[in-house]
């Protein structure tokens, strides 16, 4: 953490005097991929009523047949 500046122009803590801020800020880019609570929520409601993307469907079934070869290629396509 910074030291407080000595409002004295030169030298190591030259600047005006100001007050340190004792909790450090998160960075936006910490917090940036984290869903909230509501929209987790939201989304697992959607899921429940739309369903899965065709890809997805084809994967669970690829599952239930335990094809592991085609399952290994299959998202990317």
């Amino acid at each position: 953490m910074a030291q407080e500046r000595s409002g004295i122009v030169v030298g190591l803590n030259k600047g005006h005097k100001t007050t340190p801020l004792h909790t450090p800020k998160t960075r936006i880019s910490r917090t940036k991929g984290q869903s909230s609570r509501r929209t987790a929520f939201v989304r697992e409601i959607a899921r429940e009523v739309v369903g899965l993307a065709p890809y997805e469907r084809r994967i669970v079934e690829l599952l239930r047949n335990t094809q592991d070869k085609r399952l290994a290629s299959s998202p990317r396509r």
